[in-house]
């Protein structure tokens, strides 16, 4: 019976394409679940044979801290040129979308503190 390895919702692509070279490399058989047509359903990697299933664990954790390193290294080197994006970027890139996003938030709290004015 197959075993759930790993939920992939809202999992990148990018890392859901290494994960699956990753088992293909090291030759454990396993299968993929879809969210469905309504997204309901449980996205996930399935390990077919349980005798893997610890190997297949190990791998993915190899994995995800590997990547974790790499983005943690990434960001400690834009942060020490002073190249990380910063919120002013975003502004600048796309107004519209911040401002109506600011918009929302701002009419949201007043509707909801809106009876403690009365």
């Amino acid at each position: 019976m197959a075993k759930k390895l790993y939920t992939l919702r809202n999992v990148p692509e990018d890392e859901v394409d290494e994960m699956r070279a990753l088992l293909r490399e090291h030759e454990i058989d396993f299968h993929e679940t879809d969210a469905g047509f309504f997204g309901i359903a449980t996205a996930a990697l399935w390990v077919n044979d349980p005798q893997q299933f610890d190997q297949a664990k190990q791998l993915i954790a190899d994995y995800q801290q590997q990547r974790y390193q790499h983005a943690r290294n990434e960001y400690e080197t834009m942060k020490a040129e002073g190249s990380q994006p910063r919120f002013s970027d975003f502004l600048r890139a796309k107004p519209g979308k911040i401002i109506t996003y600011i918009f929302f938030a701002l009419l949201l709290i007043a509707i909801m503190t809106g009876p403690y004015w009365l």
